[in-house]
């Protein structure tokens, strides 16, 4: 990453060091996504690792959130790896899963992020109404789901503070052709500022953008004879 990534990125506040592209991530964050691997080889479930952990690392460590919401568990990988490179964030991490999300809370007590990092096992449909997020309190959003549907989308929005970053993994399975509603709603200017990807562009990565309040209108005065 070049120091220009200060204006690639404008929740930085200093340009991602060149030299984090080559951090080793620690060993048991390599050990969940490996068992990770090794889980969904087994079962051919839906638990597919993030495979830009160096890159989601090096975001999350500049961007610094306090509060994070992630959407798709898995066993834990990102959420341990996000609470870990931001180490005064909160990580809310939502799971339909029952198996894997008994795996998780594994890792996560395994990793002592226990206390930073809470489990909430159910439908999105469920959990996610029941964290009662306020507007605007959250500084970064983790999507790691089946495709999210507008409705989702406009809910992260809302609970974006301005400035606060989305991460949405998987609108490039199907191809460029795929997830058309979700792609044509990260590409509306007026809501979200797209940012260089991850994943080798699998991932897509925007920024909330405030809405441009507007100016009230100005009537003449009345003028009397």
């Amino acid at each position: 990453m070049s120091s220009s990534s200060s204006s690639l990125f404008p929740g930085l506040t200093e340009p991602l060091s060149p030299s984090s592209a080559t951090a080793v991530l620690p060993a048991e964050l390599q050990a969940i996504q490996l068992a990770t691997r090794r889980h969904q080889a087994a079962h051919g479930c839906s638990a597919h690792t993030f495979e830009d952990g160096e890159g989601l690392w090096r975001l999350v460590a500049a961007l610094a959130p306090r509060r994070v919401l992630e959407f798709g568990t898995g066993l834990g990988y990102t959420a341990c790896l996000m609470a870990w490179a931001s180490p005064q964030a909160q990580v809310d991490t939502l799971e339909g899963d029952a198996a894997h999300a008994a795996l998780a809370r594994q890792h996560i007590a395994q990793c002592g992020l226990a206390g930073r990092v809470r489990l909430h096992e159910g439908s999105f449909s469920v959990t996610f109404p029941a964290l009662d997020c306020a507007p605007g309190s959250v500084d970064m959003v983790f999507f790691d789901g089946h495709v999210p549907p507008h409705a989702l989308l406009d809910a992260w929005h809302r609970l974006l503070r301005p400035g606060g970053w989305l991460v949405c993994a998987n609108l490039e399975l199907n191809g460029p052709q795929g997830c058309r509603r979700a792609k044509a709603d990260l590409r509306d200017g007026a809501r979200w500022q797209l940012q260089p990807p991850l994943e080798g562009g699998q991932t897509w990565v925007a920024c909330r953008v405030e809405r441009p309040r507007q100016q009230a209108l100005v009537r003449p005065p009345i003028m009397r004879a």
